[in-house]
Formats: C-alpha cells, structure tokens, sequence
C-alpha cells in the first residue's frame, strides 16, 4: 500500500472516495497530524463524540485559524472583513455567546414550529417533481432547488431570488476548509458573505418597518428580549443559510445515489414507505455530506501518543467516525434497518447542528413523494453520476442523471 498517496487529501480520487484513507487513519493513526490543512484529524468514534462535547478544551472560535491554515501570510489583511463576519456565526461561537445566539433562533426550530412547515414543503416537492422531465439530472433540477424554495419560504424571500443561495454559500463554504477549485478562492468567499450581507440587511430592515410571519420577523421578535444588535441577528440569518442549504442539497442527492446502488435497500424501501426514517438516519450515518467539523484547541491536549498544542487545529472527522467498527457492525455496508444508528452527522452537545428536524422533515417529504410518484426511476447506466471533488468536508455529487420511469413528463 502507497500510504503516502492514500492519504494525499489534495489527490481529486482521495476526496472522491475518502473512505479508506479514514479506515488507515483510524486503525494506524487515530490522531494524525495533515500537513495540507495544517491540522489534526481525529478519527475515531470515541474520540470525535469525546471532543465535541469538551467545550473547555476544544474551542468553536476557529475562523482565523481556518483562514491562516490556507492563505499565505501576505494575503490575509484582505479577508479580515470575512473573518470578522464569519467569528459572528453561532457555529464560531462559544460559552455565552454562542448560547445568546442559539436563543434568537431557538423559537424557529422547535419541533413543533418545524412540523408546521410539513405541508410547504409537500407543496414545493409535488411543484418541482411535477416539472421533471423523464430523463433529468435530479441534481440541477431538483436537490438544488427544493432547499432553496424552502428556505425562500421560511425566510420569507422572493422565489426567483432564492436560487442565489447555492452560489453564495458554495462560495463561502468550499473556500473556508481547503478549495481545490481556483473558482472558489478568498475573493469569490468574500465577495459572497458581503453580497448576502447586504441582501439580508435589506430584509431585516423591511420586516422592522412591516413584520411578516417568516423566521426573519421571528428571530426579531426574539431579539427585542434579549442584548442582541442587529449586527448580531443579521449574521445568525447569515449563518443559517450558509449551513443548511448546500448540505442538505447534497445530503438529498447523495441519498438517492446509494440507496440507487443498494437494489436490495431500494426495493425494501420502496415496499414499505415507513421505513424512509430510518433510510434517512443510515444516508447521514454512511455518506454524510458535511464530513467534518473544526475546533482550535485551548490547551495542549495528550491522545494516542501525541501531542496535540494549544492553538492548533483540530478536524472532527465525523464521517470517519460513522464507520467505525468499533461503534458500528458491518460500518461499511448501507443498511437502512441499522439498529441502533448512533450516527454523529449532526455534531452532539453545544454545537448540535440546530436545522437537524428541519433536514429530517424535508427529506423525509422528498423520498416518500419521489417513490410514491415514480416506483420505477433508475439510474441511467451510459450517464453515471458525477462528483465534486473541489474539497473534502462538503460531499456532493455535480450530477445525478436518472429515469424516472412511468409518471415522468414524457
């Protein structure tokens, strides 16, 4: 085995299949040290459940850091506006802070709240599917769009408008953790968190003067009971697109692909719609397409035999963790009966990712509409499935083509 070649995480079939690079890891070095990201990977189940719940010594505080890791010292005055808006979202945040922004968003995401959008969103989806044609790309048009009209409708924004939202956060996300793409460089992220900036500040400033019942006017309301500035409400709706939109796009897209893959998964699901539930917590367990999360350290933490210092970065391998034979039986087979399924695709404790209910309801939407419409779609075998390969955490496919068989648009 070329150890040195299976672990080049800036090698395009590497971020295609990063799989076994993570089972090495886990196995040989549980605590690795990549010289690429210029931080520590940990890999193991424990490890990563360990770390996300240890607030004291791994800090969420980390934009400056994830900056410095990949723009050479000359360059990083120029995103100093970035970083600086970017360490105001929740997800940058810790202790006080992070719960004060926590809280101007918890009234939109009960559970309750969210299952009241149950009905939107099997309007957008029976929209949308009714718009296929029978050969597509499920990637274009469809993953991409029904989280956009979602978010539209929650957020209460133009629906031509929300399309934008892709563009912004790919922007945005795929150069804050290593871009491989030159397209998606410092300028592009800066320009995009700018943009949304200014778009949402329009927003903002529309439902002071007139509230609506959307979450923006929410997240205000909440802000009148608390010392929140307007600054710090415009980045939490910031925050929250910039998180949920692309991955639950990609969660969707990739989703469907393996479940496509797995005839066995796909008839026994088709055959019984309830179990799309737990068909949703294995796609989150098996592929998940945010792979990884970050923390600088506070202190010098000791672990497997090294030495990790205080300062440095630390990557929570959450999609190594997922199959780790330690925590999980047969970790590498797709099992959509998988009990338990004690995945950590959302993240635990402080940090947990606040738009799980919200992925988990429209999914589950999504696949029972796509397979009660079409019983019959198919992968289409002279078009396979493409990937993304311009960064490691964010997975995602660049297109799904499929058939959709009988009730397609002909």
């Amino acid at each position: 085995m070329d150890v040195q070649a299976l672990l080049d995480f800036t090698d395009r079939d590497t971020v295609r299949t990063p799989y076994p690079a993570y089972r090495y890891l886990r196995e040989h070095h549980p605590a690795y040290w990549c010289p690429h990201f210029k931080a520590w990977f940990l890999t193991r189940y424990s490890d990563v459940f360990a770390a996300q719940g240890d607030t004291r010594r791994y800090s969420s505080n980390r934009m400056q850091q994830l900056v410095d890791a990949q723009v050479p010292e000359e360059k990083r005055a120029q995103l100093a506006g970035f970083v600086k808006l970017a360490s105001d979202w929740m997800y940058s945040q810790d202790g006080a802070a992070h719960k004060a922004s926590r809280q101007l968003l918890s009234r939109a995401f009960t559970p309750r709240a969210i299952e009241t959008l149950r009905q939107t969103i099997e309007v957008i989806t029976d929209e949308e599917l009714s718009c296929l044609e029978r050969q597509t790309d499920l990637m274009a048009n469809l993953f991409n769009r029904i989280p956009a009209l979602i978010l539209a409708k929650l957020y209460g924004i133009a629906r031509e408008d929300a399309l934008k939202l892709r563009r912004w956060t790919d922007d945005i996300l795929i150069f804050l953790v290593g871009s491989l793409d030159p397209d998606y460089g410092p300028a592009q992220a800066l320009k995009g968190v700018e943009e949304m900036y200014a778009y949402f500040a329009d927003i903002i400033e529309q439902r002071r003067k007139q509230p609506e019942d959307d979450l923006v006017s929410r997240v205000l309301e909440a802000a009148k009971d608390s010392a929140s500035s307007m600054e710090e409400v415009l980045a939490q709706i910031v925050f929250i697109l910039v998180a949920g939109y692309t991955t639950s796009a990609d969660q969707l897209c990739i989703g469907l692909l393996h479940l496509l893959e797995h005839p066995h998964q796909h008839q026994a699901l088709k055959a019984d719609l309830t179990l799309v539930k737990p068909a949703i917590e294995e796609i989150l367990r098996f592929d998940s397409a945010g792979s990884f999360s970050h923390r600088v350290l506070n202190e010098d933490v000791q672990i497997h035999g090294v030495t990790m210092k205080q300062g440095d970065l630390v990557y929570l391998m959450r999609a190594a963790a997922n199959r780790d034979p330690a925590k999980f039986e047969n970790p590498d087979c797709f099992d959509i009966l998988r009990k338990p399924n004690d995945h950590l695709a959302f993240g635990r404790g402080e940090h947990f990712c606040m738009g799980t209910a919200l992925f988990r309801l429209e999914a589950e939407v999504v696949f029972t509409s796509l397979f009660k419409r079409f019983p019959e779609l198919s992968l289409i075998a002279q078009k396979p499935a493409v990937w993304r390969t311009n960064n490691l955490q964010f997975r995602g496919l660049k297109s799904l083509p499929i058939d959709l068989g009988k009730g397609a648009t002909q």
